[in-house]
């Protein structure tokens, strides 16, 4: 049997963003321009056009239909649902930002997908202190840099596509259980990649055939989730 397929999209926010705009905005359903409405910031503002642009696009390259046919919105769980024609379209797709650049993944299987760059002054000690167990954090701790702060953003970037994958939300309780691991690629539920400094992460629970658009990304990991 086949593995079921994946579609890894990357792109510079800025560049998705003008295209969306150039489009125009009628694209848009009424919720979505509701919940737009609702956004003061305009990097947030341009973070929700740019990806919901681009998650049309890259399901209607999925579906082989025009993009203007795909509408977006929400499960119950915020997780995004994709439609064609108004009618659900059986795929899982996750949208992540950070910076300057957008992640979108869809699939056949469910998955999650997270994108972190470093900021300046974020406190890397405290956020490790918040997000990791007390095993996890001596894991990290013996590490030199700048091996450490690559592995910090790795293992962030995972727990925040796992919960993406689920639909449950990261909270800090709930983060220090969540443990991934090195593993072999046969036993994968995720993949994770050094990225501009930080880290792209992909969760998937299962092996899948993988298609990486808009970017070359070297030197992957594959991780499993400890329980």
């Amino acid at each position: 049997m086949a593995q079921p397929k994946v579609l890894l999209q990357i792109a510079a926010l800025g560049t998705a963003a003008a295209a969306a705009h150039k489009n125009g905005l009628d694209w848009l359903t009424e919720g979505e321009r509701a919940r737009l409405a609702k956004m003061r910031a305009g990097a947030r503002r341009a973070e929700f056009v740019a990806g919901h642009w681009l998650a049309r696009r890259l399901a209607a390259h999925w579906l082989r239909v025009p993009p203007r046919r795909v509408t977006l919105d929400a499960f119950a769980d915020g997780r995004p649902a994709l439609h064609l024609d108004a009618a659900p379209v059986p795929l899982s797709l996750s949208i992540a930002h950070s910076s300057d650049w957008l992640a979108l993944a869809l699939g056949e299987v469910a998955v999650g997908v997270d994108v972190e760059l470093p900021k300046r002054g974020r406190d890397l000690a405290a956020l490790t202190r918040m997000a990791f167990s007390a095993a996890q954090a001596r894991e990290l701790r013996a590490l030199e840099e700048p091996e450490r702060e690559a592995g910090f953003y790795a293992r962030w970037a995972l727990k925040e596509a796992w919960v993406k994958r689920s639909g449950e939300g990261l909270r800090p309780r709930q983060a220090r259980t969540i443990q991934p691991e090195p593993c072999d690629e046969g036993g994968a539920e995720a993949r994770s990649w050094a990225f501009h400094g930080g880290a792209l992460a992909l969760a998937l629970g299962v092996p899948v055939r993988l298609e990486i658009h808009g970017a070359r990304l070297h030197d992957g990991r594959h991780w499993r989730y400890a329980r």
